[in-house]
């Protein structure tokens, strides 16, 4: 393992390497809008959609002020989570012609799909904070914060995605049951209500949820204008150490199978 990693490290510090992860990333974001007359934009619309539906549906009972800052908050980021995730752990069949044909590192796919879907959070922030702007935030110091947060969830996602990717190449029900468990995260995370309404024998169980802590701490940047709780930061940056580990672990143990199998 320590060999691997000194290998990973000195194949990042190649610029020809960086370059074709950022070609990667760029190639990554122009397939997902190809032919697309939205483009970018449609990063905004499933946010958009789950806002009104929220609106709708769980403004009352949630009975939060602000209820569509709220929200909008967490659906802007969930979705960042759950998409992002999804696209690294399909990034080694996406790019399996790549992978047979060029001499490159098997782990540029996964970090390119981590950058593309950086790339398209901040291209959707910028809507986003204007719209957030006029529901009621108010930009503060703790607005830093959200570099340290991305990146632990960038870490998280990347070792998320690696474990799960690794998997997928050999056994591709791996896919389709995250897609098929994504949406019973998304009522298992606080999103669209506060875990306060939960009742407390119950909290246990959604705190057993590694989404509830990044989702904590968007919504202390981005609802509450204050900086992340720092035992939700620490729980966050602790589990994005192990799932990256175990991700890098299980790549690094199965990734000379990839081409065989992909």
């Amino acid at each position: 393992m320590q060999k691997f990693l000194k290998g990973v490290l000195s194949t990042l510090s190649d610029k020809g390497f960086r370059n074709a992860i950022l070609s990667l990333a760029v190639k990554t974001i122009k397939l997902r809008y190809k032919n697309s007359l939205l483009g970018v934009f449609w990063s905004m619309l499933n946010p958009l959609i789950f806002l009104v539906i929220m609106l709708l549906i769980f403004r009352e009972i949630a009975s939060i002020p602000n209820y569509a800052l709220y929200a909008l908050s967490g659906l802007v980021f969930w979705n960042f989570l759950s998409a992002s995730v999804l696209q690294v752990l399909t990034s080694f069949i996406d790019n399996a012609a790549i992978l047979k044909s060029i001499n490159l590192h098997p782990i540029s796919f996964p970090l390119s799909a981590t950058l593309a879907a950086i790339f398209n959070l901040l291209l959707s922030l910028i809507p986003f904070s204007i719209l957030m702007f006029f529901l009621g935030y108010r930009i503060d110091i703790s607005i830093i914060a959200i570099l340290p947060v991305l990146f632990v969830s960038s870490v998280f996602i990347l070792g998320l995605g690696m474990f799960l990717g690794t998997t997928n190449v050999y056994f591709r029900d791996v896919q389709l049951l995250w897609i098929s468990i994504m949406p019973a995260f998304f009522y298992f995370t606080p999103i669209a209500y506060t875990i306060d309404i939960i009742p407390v024998e119950s909290q246990k169980f959604i705190k057993l949820n590694p989404f509830y802590y990044f989702m904590e701490c968007y919504h202390d940047i981005f609802y509450y204008s204050r900086f992340p709780d720092v035992k939700n930061f620490i729980i966050c940056t602790i589990m994005a150490l192990i799932v990256f580990g175990l991700g890098l672990y299980f790549f690094n143990k199965y990734r000379k199978g990839f081409i065989s199998n992909i």
